[in-house]
């Protein structure tokens, strides 16, 4: 059985009380700072006061992964800035990464459909998810856990193989407003369950403890319940424990029916 945690309050406090090297894989989506309505949360600060976040918040990551641990950080492309500066956030989050002693392993490109249209630039359809190692000659890859499986059965490549490599372009489309709606998700940025699941089966095995600081609706729990992983993660705002609460129990029923 998983042992699944979650705490309100500031993660950069609660990430204090996690041991060293106790944590195989750490995934998470910070705010986006461009003015969701994350409720509690003011998600539109100031770039450095940004930037401070995200640096306290990954300082605190490295200490607690394991030698072969892995971090996953999802941040938008979309600019952002003065008039004097005007930065995409992944472009920070490297900086980030490599201040902090990470290694990047791989910068994916995360495409979709659903996403609201713009008026003085180009429509985005696209996040990056920085892949950070401790340890670039040792650390977690199930390759063979997320294969994608060869369409027919006359494919040559057939011969000796499980499947393809995913490639660092990932298809996964949003969770949309009706969904959400169908769901009782008030979360305005809810993660595509397989997406994260893959995250989970490539970086880590049964057993091992997954963290999210910035667990939002909750799931990277789910994802890890379901695949046998035991799970953390730090919420902010207590109005959304509900709906971890919701969806991990759903999610548990749906297992223990096998309706997957």
């Amino acid at each position: 059985m998983s042992d699944i945690k979650y705490f309100i309050g500031d993660c950069r406090e609660l990430l204090k009380n996690i041991p060293d090297n106790s944590v195989k894989l750490v995934v998470t989506s910070p705010p986006y700072n461009i003015g969701k309505p994350y409720g509690k949360y003011k998600d539109k600060i100031a770039l450095n006061d940004w930037e401070d976040l995200l640096r306290s918040v990954t300082q605190e990551v490295v200490r607690v992964l394991t030698p072969d641990g892995s971090f996953f950080l999802n941040l938008s492309p979309v600019p952002y800035g003065n008039d004097k500066e005007i930065l995409p956030l992944p472009f920070i989050g490297y900086q980030i990464f490599k201040d902090s002693g990470l290694f990047l392993r791989n910068m994916i490109t995360w495409t979709f459909n659903n996403m609201q249209n713009c008026t003085n630039r180009l429509s985005g359809r696209y996040e990056n998810i920085l892949w950070g190692v401790k340890d670039i000659k040792n650390y977690v890859f199930n390759l063979d856990d997320i294969r994608i499986p060869y369409i027919t059965k006359n494919d040559k490549r057939l011969e000796g193989g499980n499947g393809r490599n995913p490639t660092d372009v990932w298809y996964f489309d949003r969770v949309n407003n009706m969904t959400k709606k169908k769901l009782n998700l008030q979360h305005p940025t809810v993660y595509p369950l397989p997406m994260i699941e893959r995250i989970i089966k490539m970086s880590s095995n049964p057993g091992d403890t997954i963290l999210d600081p910035f667990v939002g609706s909750g799931t990277t729990l789910v994802a890890a319940k379901r695949l046998g992983r035991n799970a953390i993660g730090f919420e902010l705002d207590e109005n959304y424990i509900d709906e971890i609460e919701k969806r991990l129990k759903y999610e548990n029923e749906l297992i223990v029916k096998g309706d997957e």
